[in-house]
């Protein structure tokens, strides 16, 4: 019975580090975000499985990312600090491939004023929002050039902020997106970073004048994946047999022909 025992342990063993040897294989992807990338990174992990290696940036569970804080913790989110915050050996340092970042909500909610730790105050009680338009445009130029800098052989692609809608919380303003997600879009252009439209393809997928207090926050999307934009993106970039259309999918192409 220890021989059995000791032989499938071996075994396990063995199959564990040749499914680690095949990731060390696969190209390497890495998404920066805030908790709405925490959704659907995990969605895009188990779907291409054994066809690239997906990482979600890790960050401690306290750590809100905005377009400062994403700065501030960058080498951190790039692997090369660990996770008990020291410095990871430059041998060690993770190779990626394709980067996909976004931070906007972060940005874009409403806190109490004058006050360094986050604390948030809706908008009617004197909430202000975290980061002015002028600071996020400054930011995003110099998180842009220190990912290209700091991953010179990595693909860049922006992601656009997702759709606000009316909520119960009011730490959102409704609309601001729309503005940053412009900010954005010229420094993408300035750097010749793509962009992927995540706001076209969500606000086209949910409802947008869902009631206030009925899950309509920006964190929630109907009960709908948002994921597939990534996924489309990876394909294109490793040149990957397309995935078959989904629900998502057709349910935002068809809104596109009636529009």
């Amino acid at each position: 019975m220890d021989r059995i025992l000791a032989c499938i342990a071996c075994v396990a063993i063995l199959v564990t580090s040749e499914s680690i040897s095949a990731q060390d294989d696969l190209p390497r992807v890495l998404i920066i975000g805030d908790s709405i990338a925490g959704m659907y990174s995990n969605q895009v992990s188990k779907e291409l499985k054994d066809k690239v290696r997906v990482d979600a940036a890790w960050r401690p569970t306290d750590l809100v990312l905005n377009s400062s804080t994403v700065l501030e913790n960058l080498d951190q989110l790039l692997g090369r600090i660990d996770r008990n915050g020291k410095p990871v050996p430059e041998e060690k340092w993770p190779a990626y491939a394709l980067i996909h970042v976004n931070v906007g909500l972060g940005d874009l909610v409403h806190r109490v004023p004058n006050l360094k730790s986050l604390r948030l105050l809706p908008i009617s009680s004197g909430g202000v929002i975290t980061t002015p338009p002028d600071r996020y445009r400054r930011n995003l130029d110099e998180l842009i050039g220190q990912l290209k800098k700091r991953n010179p052989k990595a693909k860049i692609v922006w992601a656009s902020t997702t759709p606000i809608r009316a909520s119960r919380s009011e730490v959102f303003k409704p609309g601001t997106e729309i503005e940053y997600n412009t900010i954005a879009d010229g420094i993408m252009t300035k750097h010749g970073v793509p962009v992927n439209d995540m706001y076209s393809f969500v606000k086209k997928l949910i409802n947008m004048d869902k009631p206030a207090g009925f899950g309509a926050d920006p964190f929630h999307f109907d009960k709908k994946n948002i994921h597939m934009p990534i996924i489309r993106v990876i394909e294109n970039t490793f040149q990957l047999p397309p995935a078959p259309e989904t629900e998502e999918e057709k349910i935002v192409k068809q809104s596109k022909s009636a529009g």
